[in-house]
């Protein structure tokens, strides 16, 4: 994602930061899967704060909506198998479908 005008320099980095700390936990997960359980409500947290930054009109219907897409759309598959490693994906979408169920 590029800059997009919209965005003051601190909330670009903010959302660049919050991606950054969501792969390396992703990361994570995928070398370690008996990590998910310690890290999954941060996994979580990050995700939604990520979206929340780049949507002023989340909730959680949109939130699981993209989790959804995440599970049939290769691009998104490749997005975060390419950064944090093959499977990430469909972790991200197991923990976010899981905390909205709650």
């Amino acid at each position: 994602m590029t800059k997009a005008d919209q965005f003051t320099d601190e909330k670009y980095n903010l959302m660049k930061q919050t991606e950054a700390d969501l792969i390396r936990d992703l990361q994570a997960v995928v070398k370690e899967p008996e990590k998910e359980a310690e890290l999954s409500a941060e996994i979580f947290k990050k995700h939604q704060k990520w979206l929340q930054i780049i949507m002023p009109n989340y909730s959680p219907e949109i939130h699981l909506g993209i989790v959804s897409a995440y599970d049939t759309d290769t691009r998104y598959q490749s997005y975060y198998d390419d950064k944090a490693g093959k499977g990430a994906t469909k972790i991200l979408s197991r923990i976010v479908k899981k905390h909205l169920a709650k």
